[in-house]
């Protein structure tokens, strides 16, 4: 049994140990309790949230990575897997715990799935031969069904020096958006009839050597590209596509040790538009933070 599989079917285990006994419960407990002691560990003045849904153990596993909607629900990204909730990002619709099929994992030696990102009905999905990056795989599922479609893309590896860590996709064009891991000064775009490389759009700031460092997820909406980071403070910014203006929107300001995650994009009734994800310190729980656009 190859690793993936073997991690997949452990956690298939754990899942059926934390919902059917209650074997887990004192260590859902603890991890409740540390949860709550590192949220009030930031290391610097957070953003307001219009609302946080915190998740742990084995659901904040199979959130652990990225996010995207369909208007509809919610899809998340873990290593090996992919699932879609309700709003609620806890009432689970659909999962499938072993997403990347076998032949890629043997012939690209694929194990890592990243960024993800909704468009027509399907799921584009940013796959890396993790810290080998010498494929960078773009695999396409269907929404529905959570299964491979067969339809993938492979990327220049001389672009994406450091593996795929996230993608994201125009739904007015379709145009894939994704750029470097480190200190991005462009956001590279490809054509998702041909799959070829477009060319890149260069960031515009008025701040001497801008760049977005630790990208972890975009989403595209209204011809606005908002990005989530994993840099010194998890900030989140936008970028304008058709003329490039980037601009930092805020710093999320995790507890020392976190992960800045993914991103998505949904106006919701109580006010929130931008939805970002994070791991805790301890890897055992995962917050989806709800916020609402900056207004100055």
């Amino acid at each position: 049994m190859d690793k993936i599989t073997f991690v997949a079917k452990l956690l298939d285990f754990l899942r059926f140990l934390q919902k059917k006994t209650v074997l887990l419960a004192p260590l859902w407990l603890l991890v409740v309790a540390l949860s709550g002691v590192f949220e009030l560990a930031s290391v610097a003045e957070r953003p307001e949230e219009v609302s946080k849904t915190m998740l742990v153990n084995v659901d904040s596993w199979d959130r652990s990575q990225d996010m995207t909607t369909d208007s509809e629900s919610f899809y998340f990204s873990s290593k090996y897997g992919l699932i879609k909730t309700e709003f609620d990002c806890k009432t689970l619709i659909l999962r499938e715990s072993n997403a990347i099929p076998q032949e890629f994992a043997e012939d690209f030696g694929s194990a890592h799935i990243g960024g993800i990102s909704y468009y027509e009905d399907k799921l584009y999905c940013a796959v890396e031969d993790s810290k080998v990056w010498q494929h960078p795989l773009i695999l396409v599922y269907d929404a529905d069904t959570l299964e491979f479609t067969g339809e993938y893309y492979h990327l220049d590896p001389e672009k994406h020096t450091k593996g795929l860590p996230w993608i994201a996709v125009d739904p007015d064009s379709g145009i894939i958006y994704t750029s470097s891991r480190d200190n991005s000064t462009e956001i590279m775009r490809y054509d998702p009839n041909t799959r070829q490389y477009l060319d890149s759009i260069q960031l515009v700031n008025p701040e001497t050597d801008f760049n977005i460092h630790k990208i972890q997820g975009g989403e595209v909406s209204d011809g606005v590209l908002w990005l989530a980071t994993n840099n010194d403070t998890q900030a989140v910014y936008s970028v304008e596509l058709a003329s490039g203006k980037a601009e930092k929107l805020f710093d999320r300001n995790l507890a020392s040790g976190s992960e800045g995650e993914g991103i998505t994009v949904l106006a919701t009734e109580d006010g929130a538009y931008l939805h970002c994800m994070d791991m805790s310190p301890i890897f055992l729980s995962c917050y989806v933070r709800h916020f609402a656009l900056p207004t100055d």
